[in-house]
């Protein structure tokens, strides 16, 4: 993992990239905990409606994402560097709405998995072209 001080844009693509993951592997019970606590954010604001119909996302569904404190605690298990850096932030800044932003964690994490797939195979195309114009070398 980065370094938060030395790459902070780093680490914040890695946080989120450990937060998918997490809320990948978990969303079956994480999907009935927040539904059942009301404990979802109207998160629309973030996409446009092209956007979502590029993903196919049903023009019913509204994007949200779980409460912001909720995130919080679940990045503060997955990263010891944020454990810390909680500790600065909440005592600085009590909105934990300001901080999921500036972690760069304001997002539907069911519409941001939708996306990576399409990421993950542009990358690895890229690398194996790479790999390839090496090996015409």
């Amino acid at each position: 993992m980065a370094k938060l001080i030395e790459q902070p844009e780093q680490f914040k693509v890695e946080l989120k990239d450990k937060w998918l993951d997490y809320y990948k592997q978990n969303c079956s019970w994480l999907r009935q905990l927040v539904n059942k606590s009301k404990y979802w954010i109207d998160d629309s604001l973030n996409y446009e409606e092209e956007e979502l119909k590029e993903l196919k996302i049903d023009e019913n569904y509204n994007p949200c994402r779980p409460d912001s404190r909720f995130i919080l605690g679940i990045i503060s298990t997955l990263e010891p560097q944020v454990h810390t850096l909680l500790y600065y932030l909440v005592s600085l800044n009590d909105n934990p709405d300001s901080i999921i932003r500036s972690l760069g964690l304001d997002f539907d994490p069911e519409i941001e998995l939708k996306k990576r797939p399409k990421k993950e195979t542009q990358n690895t195309t890229e690398y194996l072209d790479q790999i390839r114009e090496e090996i015409k070398t």
